[in-house]
């Protein structure tokens, strides 16, 4: 009789299609593959079957959380994927699983396919994020401190660091305090003067003759003596790097709260933002149409004030959690001054000391203290082959708009362009999003000795309609949000020209959804309103038209596909929408990617305005 626990996967698929039902490969000596696929949208539900134990379990990861879930025959099917494009959703890898079962352990591990990539693409394209993001990061590093020599690798993001001392600081602690409490100490021996004699040496016996006469009161009998005695000691090399770690670990601490509070105050401006917003829409409403770009109905308002509360509520969201976050690095922090306050430990040196004893080694409380911060300073330094934080669990399509983000500062830096600000160019907080980029980011960009800058915005909420004329901004009555928005700007602050814009949108989708010349697609209705994206000028506010169109090019970027022509210009816009299939090419062979070369040329086009002094009409 069979005693192996079973695993089964049930992977739903279209609408009215039979649900697939498919048992996993297991085995006990090493991970095999189990035979099952899915695709990343799919939804999948799995179960356990072992009538020999009931106790047999499941520890898989779900969508849930990245930490693994123990499923036991009585949970029945246990959904591991929603099926949707939620925010925890299981991105494209290979994912482990493990049956625990009358003593024995089964091993395996199942395949999330991308629905827009192969699986060389896919690699590509994280290993291009990946030294992409270690690639600026130095850059940036190098350029804001003068050097031209590599620099060490960059700090990972501040949760990370978070993280990791949350996690440890009841372990680092208790430590710390068996340490405080009886630390290794050594017995040094030294001469001093005492009243009784026990041990005499020749150095004693010297002194006596040379000086003990003139301390005693008798020269026939003399009360001190000077002699070498054992007293211990705590100035030693295990106690200097306890003294030295836990400032290590308070210098840690004192920097991760700092940054946390900076970006308390960010998401606090943002809020102000938000609201200052919610009030022009609610004047809009409550005072009709006195406005720049009031063209839609009612609906259309509360449509964008429905928005912009959504907004405001994953907003105060954020700011609990750092609130939170900085609740507990106030508690952590107190645990180490009280540690740092011990008088023996104040005593000591504060400099690193040079070596690792074996003694440090073998005392089970000092090697685990040492190995934390070990661990802690290659987690600060990533002096190891790993990958960036974030990286590898962003979805196929946030991958993909990355990627182009990523081609554009490419190519806007092969064009004598430096990175100024904006993202890991940040001057306030440089390390703050390494390995993931956040909606409403905004980049500039320069050239030494021009008259003009470039902006490059990533997925920024633009206003409805223009209720305050003080300031010039994009504007859409339809509410919006462009991937990727390319704005070429004077010195002063106006456009360059009257097409200083570009728009370059990301879609992980398949042609026919895209380009369709008999029905169009239902993307052709938002990538229209992109080429008519609107941007009020309050410089011509009070002597012309202040409304400008100043879009000059649509750009669609989507994953190469086979027997589709890689470069189709829109039926009804020509050039001025351009379909363009983009593969991300495999980094050691030192090739550009597929549809680079047409991305860039459009590009360099553009920038032709600045290089030849054009304007549009």
């Amino acid at each position: 009789m069979d005693m192996q626990p079973k695993v089964f996967f049930t992977v739903y698929r279209h609408n009215f299609i039979q649900p697939l039902v498919k048992e996993a490969v297991l085995d006990n000596k090493q991970v095999v593959f189990s035979g099952i696929e899915v695709s990343e949208y799919a939804k999948v539900q799995v179960r356990i079957s072992s009538p020999n134990d009931p106790d047999a379990t499941l520890r898989i990861e779900t969508y849930q959380s990245v930490k693994e879930m123990e499923i036991k025959e009585a949970d029945g099917d246990v959904t591991i994927m929603v099926g949707e494009n939620t925010e925890h959703m299981l991105v494209p890898g290979q994912y482990p699983f493990e049956v625990s079962s009358n003593g024995s352990k089964y091993y395996s591990y199942y395949n999330v396919l991308s629905k827009d990539f192969s699986d060389e693409s896919l690699l590509n394209l994280r290993q291009y994020l990946e030294t992409l993001l270690k690639g600026l990061s130095y850059d940036l590093t190098k350029e804001r401190l003068g050097m031209a020599a590599p620099v060490s690798d960059i700090n990972p993001t501040l949760l990370q660091l978070f993280q990791f001392i949350n996690k440890h600081k009841n372990h680092i602690r208790r430590n710390f305090e068996l340490i405080i409490k009886e630390p290794i100490t050594d017995l040094i021996s030294e001469y001093r003067l005492t009243q009784h004699t026990r041990k005499p040496d020749q150095k004693s016996f010297r002194w006596l003759a040379q000086k003990g006469g003139q301390k005693s009161h008798s020269p026939l009998y003399s009360t001190q003596y000077y002699e070498k005695h054992s007293q211990p000691s705590l100035t030693n090399v295990e106690n200097q790097w306890v003294r030295f770690i836990i400032n290590y670990f308070l210098q840690a601490i004192r920097k991760l709260e700092v940054n946390f509070q900076k970006e308390i105050q960010s998401i606090s401006q943002k809020l102000q933002y938000q609201e200052e917003r919610l009030e022009q829409i609610e004047n809009k409403i409550d005072f009709g149409p006195n406005s720049f770009g009031y063209t839609k109905t009612l609906k259309s308002l509360r449509e964008t004030r429905k928005r912009i509360n959504g907004k405001m509520e994953e907003l105060q969201k954020e700011m609990i959690a750092y609130l939170n976050y900085k609740k507990g690095l106030r508690e952590t922090l107190y645990i180490f001054t009280e540690l740092e306050k011990a008088v023996w430990v104040q005593a000591l040196p504060a400099q690193k000391p040079k070596k690792v004893t074996q003694r440090l080694l073998k005392d089970n409380r000092y090697r685990r203290l040492y190995t934390l911060y070990r661990e802690l300073l290659k987690l600060e330094t990533k002096h190891v082959e790993s990958k960036i934080p974030g990286v590898q669990f962003r979805r196929t399509w946030q991958l993909f708009e990355y990627y182009n983000v990523g081609i554009l500062i490419d190519i806007l830096r092969e064009n004598g362009y430096r990175w100024v600000d904006g993202w890991l160019a940040s001057k306030d907080s440089p390390y703050l999003h390494i390995g993931t980029l956040p909606p409403d980011t905004i980049m500039r960009f320069e050239r030494p000795n021009s008259d003009h800058y470039i902006e490059l915005a990533y997925d920024t909420e633009l206003e409805s309609s223009v209720m305050d004329k003080s300031y010039s901004r994009y504007f859409n009555s339809e509410g919006r949000r462009p991937d990727i928005r390319l704005t070429i700007y004077k010195e002063d602050g106006r456009l360059y020209s009257n097409k200083a814009g570009l728009i370059i949108e990301s879609k992980c989708r398949h042609h026919r959804y895209l380009i369709n010349e008999e029905i169009e697609p239902d993307v052709k209705a938002q990538l229209k309103d992109f080429k008519k994206l609107e941007y009020f000028d309050a410089h011509d506010f009070h002597v012309g038209d202040p409304v400008k169109t100043p879009i000059k090019q649509v750009i669609v970027l989507y994953p190469k596909q086979k027997g589709r022509s890689p470069v189709i210009a829109d039926h009804v816009y020509g050039e001025t929408m351009l379909y363009v299939q983009l593969e991300p090419s495999d980094l050691s062979k030192d090739i550009k990617p597929f549809g680079y070369g047409v991305l860039k040329e459009n590009i360099d086009n553009f920038l032709l305005q600045v290089k030849e002094g054009r304007t549009y009409a």
